[in-house]
């Protein structure tokens, strides 16, 4: 289940979001599959399971715009995160593209590396330092027929723009596009206020 945090369309600046990347030529690309998931540290079902996808049905472009200043104090305050050190992605899928199931190690929030210690992140410490860690699911448009997030025992598909949902950490998930059209995301990661 992803927890619904609520409607945040008068606190997140859409528009701006949205002239921001209609605008973008170049997109970092990547393939979890063959990048994150097979990460030394990752469960073994997560690597074995990586040999099924690639570039031909799990490529997705992300842009890190973190330094846009997207996010108002209000929405700190309101899903109670550490402004300093956050990091906001943006994500855009063509249709065919599968984000196989996995669990969120944050490497881009964490960098592979447990804050505490500088020792890797393993599987074991992710379960200590993902309860200090909020990600925000904040999908850029209204749902569209094909574009689905999932979990274990739960399916979501069916979205407004604005909505804000969160994905648990230890919670496996993973998302698929087999709608007709471009799906666009922006994922929020932050230190919980009280973490």
């Amino acid at each position: 289940m992803f927890p619904y945090l609520g409607n945040f369309e008068k606190v997140i600046p859409f528009e701006r979001i949205t002239d921001f990347y209609k605008n973008i030529k170049v997109w970092d690309s990547q393939c979890s599959p063959l990048d994150a998931h097979i990460y030394k540290h990752r469960p073994e079902e997560e690597k074995y399971q990586s040999q099924f996808y690639g570039l031909h049905n799990s490529h997705q472009n992300s842009l890190v715009v973190t330094n846009q200043d997207f996010f108002s104090d209000e929405w700190f305050d309101l899903v109670r995160a550490k402004k300093h050190g956050y990091v906001a992605k943006i994500f855009y899928t063509k249709p065919g593209t599968i984000e196989p199931p996995h669990k969120d190690f944050f490497p881009s929030f964490l960098n592979n590396t447990n804050p505490y210690d500088g020792s890797p992140i393993t599987e074991d410490n992710i379960e200590i330092l993902g309860k200090k860690i909020i990600r925000c699911w904040i999908p850029l448009e209204d749902s569209k027929l094909g574009h689905l997030l999932f979990s274990d025992n739960y399916c979501l598909s069916k979205w407004r723009k604005g909505d804000v949902y969160e994905l648990p950490s230890g919670n496996k998930h993973g998302f698929v596009n087999a709608g007709s059209s471009d799906r666009y995301l922006l994922v929020f990661t932050a230190w919980r206020e009280n973490g």
